[in-house]
């Protein structure tokens, strides 16, 4: 007999969608859709078939198509003619795509808080999960520890337009981070690189922190691509 998943939203997974409200069916099969591919769950290049999910999530198959149109908006899924909503396969072009967007968004980010010299806790927060993770078995949640810090990033620039940018990218950097988990170094090593970006900010002196930062994009990227060859 076939087990049926319920459909749970964790707050932070309310984001997606602003405000105080009861989420749609649509709204909740999304963040439960996205949750399951955020955690690895599918493979790349791996079909979400209707009939499976919609009876997975016991739901109809319009609801599941419009929550998996959702996710190809996020860049979470892509949708095959005919064949239907199968898991991004990410090759190298959109692998140096995505790091420079994310290059391009943070570092202006990076000037905003260089002016203020405050430090957002939730970024201190996130390398302290990295610290006390094992690679062995936490690998999801080094990923979701460096979403954390970047997100907080962006999130202590206090523009409204930097984050809505950088929400368009957000869900595809932590699925390349997901799909390719294997470059992460030792926690404690993650640790201490995410450690200099804070020191770089500390200095009030955006030139030391964009180098510093720009060191942490071309090395992450150098790590994706190594994957790829």
């Amino acid at each position: 007999m076939s087990s049926r998943r319920d459909i749970t939203v964790e707050q932070h997974e309310t984001d997606a969608f602003p405000g105080s409200h009861t989420l749609t069916a649509v709204e909740a099969l999304t963040s439960a859709v996205r949750k399951r591919i955020l955690s690895g769950e599918f493979r790349p290049g791996e079909f979400l078939r209707d009939a499976k999910m919609c009876e997975e999530h016991s739901t109809s198959r319009h609801t599941f198509r419009t929550a998996a149109q959702a996710l190809v908006n996020e860049g979470l899924l892509r949708q095959i003619p005919n064949r239907g909503f199968v898991l991004p396969e990410f090759g190298p072009d959109d692998i140096v795509d995505i790091t420079r967007m994310r290059g391009a968004i943070e570092g202006e980010a990076v000037r905003m808080i260089v002016l203020t010299g405050l430090i957002p806790q939730q970024a201190l927060d996130a390398v302290k999960v990295m610290r006390t993770s094992k690679l062995s078995s936490d690998k999801s949640t080094l990923v979701a520890a460096d979403r954390d810090f970047h997100r907080s990033i962006i999130d202590a620039s206090g523009s409204v337009r930097l984050r809505r940018m950088y929400a368009t990218l957000e869900s595809e950097i932590e699925l390349l981070l997901v799909q390719r988990q294997d470059f992460y170094s030792e926690p404690g090593e993650m640790a201490e690189e995410h450690e200099q970006l804070i020191n770089s900010l500390r200095s009030r002196h955006y030139e030391k922190a964009r180098a510093a930062f720009e060191e942490h994009w071309t090395d992450l990227q150098t790590k994706l691509l190594q994957d790829t060859l």
